[in-house]
């Protein structure tokens, strides 16, 4: 038991109760609540026997959130390593507002006009939120939304008014620490023809066992943008189990720029539901991963309006015995004609032991689209070694340029400053700790 906390008979699946936000729930939330617990207690826990979704991960049959502490209620200084993040590289982001999290519903830097707590925000604009929270991501999506839904307590609202330009970017720092679950929770609107940058870091000490369970639900009204950035850099005990949520009305842009770099083992779902006519969605993801992490990604471009647009990209770099999922599904509705969508999953293997499976899917009810899919997964390139080092490159830099060459299209899709130069230094450092010089594998190279 953490002394942060109290043992979590309350996330027990047969008996899991409601938390409450500080100062109490908006009767709205309260209900909400309620059918996400008898949603939780009622469907089966995911299995790797039962679930396609969950076939290749079978640490969920052990998972059991009732093993976590509970993060406390009352507010306490901010952890020393969260206070590092924030002092960290995006330090230069000159945000608009930052906003902290440790789960006990207090946010360090208070609430601004574009992003407040839930608390404050679900409570003093309840008719904006009430048709938002629950409805992008429902309590019976799947079982950690629910789980979420009944438990948040920390997390933010954030809102572009109509026509308005956020200039400054939003900052969201998420934790989880000492051996505790954490249930972030983050509702965006972007209005008719505003546009905003959001920032969303998923973080967590090394050395203890956390479970990271954040949910995102997000609407970008017409003509509006929605810039959007994740950082996933938790600890090597953490389990992260994530769910991304996005709806794009009519003209409706979306561009998300995500990295995976920590945790034991992840489950990230990714859906987007492309409700208007002429909506855009570009999504670009990297993901390292080493000794026994798992990653497993999966993502939904729903086309439900014809005549948009969505394309994803995702590049992953596995070594020692770590492993990486990749279920990629292009679903176009009936009737949604003039849909242009693309799926491409990259893989490179740094080790023998290493391992990628990439699974990506076309669904399609329509018969005047343009969808297509991809998927590599190799070696680092003898040849583009030899390149390098033809040009006297050492083995040793010829390798290191290759695989950090391997993610440059990714990184370039960062916004310019200082997000695209952490985005690429967190890439090096976890090339510096997963893969050892000289430890690279040759062969055919994965494009």
């Amino acid at each position: 038991m953490s002394e942060l906390g109290i043992s979590a008979p309350t996330l027990a699946r047969d008996r899991v109760s409601v938390a409450q936000l500080p100062g109490g729930d908006p009767a709205f939330v309260a209900s909400l609540r309620q059918a996400a617990a008898a949603a939780y207690r009622e469907e089966p826990w995911p299995s790797s026997t039962r679930d396609e979704d969950w076939r290749r991960t079978p640490q969920v049959d052990k998972l059991d959130p009732a093993t976590y502490s509970e993060p406390a209620t009352s507010a306490r200084e901010t952890p020393e390593y969260l206070s590092e993040v924030v002092r960290g590289p995006l330090a230069e982001l000159d945000a608009g507002a930052i906003l902290v999290d440790d789960q006990t519903g207090n946010l360090e830097g208070g609430d601004t006009p574009v992003a407040r707590t839930l608390a404050v925000g679900l409570s003093q604009d309840a008719e904006t939120w009430r048709g938002l929270l629950g409805t992008v991501a429902t309590p019976g999506l799947r079982t950690f939304v629910a789980l979420n839904t009944a438990r948040f307590t920390g997390g933010a609202c954030v809102r572009a008014r109509r026509g308005e330009q956020v200039p400054a970017p939003v900052r969201l720092v998420h934790g989880v620490d000492q051996g505790s679950a954490a249930f972030p929770r983050t509702v965006v609107l972007v209005e008719e023809g505003a546009s905003l940058t959001l920032v969303e870091e998923w973080v967590s000490p090394d050395g203890e066992a956390d479970l990271l369970v954040p949910v995102v639900e997000v609407v970008v009204e017409r003509g509006a943008h929605l810039t959007h950035v994740i950082y996933q850099r938790c600890g090597d005990q953490t389990v992260v189990q994530s769910t991304v949520r996005v709806r794009l009305a009519q003209d409706a842009r979306y561009d998300l720029s995500w990295a995976l770099l920590g945790g034991a083992w992840q489950k990230t779902y990714f859906d987007v539901d492309m409700l208007g006519y002429g909506s855009e969605s570009k999504a670009k993801g990297l993901c390292i991963g080493g000794h026994q992490q798992h990653y497993d990604v999966q993502t939904l471009q729903d086309h439900i309006a014809g005549g948009a647009v969505s394309d994803l990209l995702y590049r992953v770099a596995v070594a020692d015995r770590a492993r990486s999922i990749f279920a990629g599904l292009i679903r176009v509705e009936e009737g949604a004609q003039k849909t242009n969508a693309y799926v491409q999953n990259r893989n490179l293997l740094l080790s023998p032991t290493a391992k990628a499976d990439s699974n990506p899917t076309l669904e399609i009810l329509a018969n005047d689209v343009r969808c297509t899919h991809g998927t590599t997964a190799g070696r680092v390139d003898d040849d583009q070694l030899f390149y390098c080092q033809s040009r006297g490159i050492s083995e040793q830099a010829a390798r290191r340029l290759v695989v950090e060459g391997f993610f440059a299209d990714v990184i370039d899709f960062f916004p310019e400053g200082p997000l695209r130069e952490d985005a690429r230094q967190g890439v090096l450092e976890s090339l510096e700790e997963m893969v050892p010089s000289g430890s690279l594998t040759v062969g055919p190279g994965s494009g």
